[in-house]
């Protein structure tokens, strides 16, 4: 009726003839209605297809907003966490874990290291955080049971040789998983210190294209904020 087009002579090509947004946009582009769905045929599902922006700032008072441009990473990140969600199978397992005799083995770790001096003074040669020990334990999960450390392609499974762990950062604009390469063969400390590199360069983005593409795993941490769990999405 908006459209005005009068609805009884638009043909129906949705499930049992039911007339979708397609058939009315058709109508009013073209000055005809769309062709009828074969009766022996099953009836295609109509395409999904996202809200205009137009549409979208109608919901909302003009005025009661600003608007903030899209970079290409923005971008990038969406486009691929919908290709992701809508292309490979995501299941969820969850359970909890007593991980008192963890943290007293890092305090234990950290009171060991050794002091070294830099530019702002006197500091401990490492710090080992909780994340760096889930790297090391997810690196050795992997090592252990190799049948999941692998990727997935139509003409074979790709059997990775090593442990390579992409670490969820959060940077302006976005997130990115920087690598720790072979991490199943590197210490706590070793682990600290090139994550805190990395971190930092991700966070300038002065990373290198092969310092965050080509992981075999990653590990997303949010339990510095007191998420307990969260739903992750498979990066493709």
């Amino acid at each position: 009726k908006d459209a005005g087009v009068d609805i009884a002579s638009v043909a129906g090509s949705g499930p049992h003839g039911r007339i979708v947004r397609a058939d009315v946009e058709a109508m009013v582009a073209g000055g005809k209605a769309a062709p009828a769905a074969r009766a022996d045929a099953p009836a295609a599902a109509p395409a999904v297809r996202p809200m205009s922006d137009d549409a979208v700032l109608k919901l909302f008072e003009e005025g009661s907003y600003e608007l903030v441009p899209h970079d290409n990473m923005r971008k990038t990140i969406a486009r691929r966490l919908v290709e992701a969600k809508s292309t490979i199978p995501h299941f969820y397992l969850t359970l909890d874990c007593e991980i008192d005799a963890l943290l007293k083995l890092r305090a234990e770790i950290n009171a060991a290291a050794p002091v070294k001096k830099t530019e702002k003074g006197e500091e401990p040669a490492y710090k080992v955080s909780v994340n760096d020990m889930v790297i090391k334990a997810m690196a050795l999960a992997l090592r252990d049971v190799p049948a999941a450390n692998v990727s997935w392609t139509e003409s074979a499974m790709v059997q990775h040789r090593h442990a390579d762990v992409g670490v969820a950062v959060s940077i302006p604009g976005g997130l990115i998983t920087p690598i720790v390469r072979r991490a199943e063969e590197k210490t706590l400390s070793v682990i600290a210190n090139e994550m805190k590199d990395l971190a930092a360069r991700a966070r300038n983005k002065k990373l290198k294209p092969e310092e965050y593409q080509g992981g075999t795993t990653a590990v997303s941490n949010l339990g510095m904020f007191g998420i307990k769990d969260f739903a992750a999405v498979i990066n493709p």
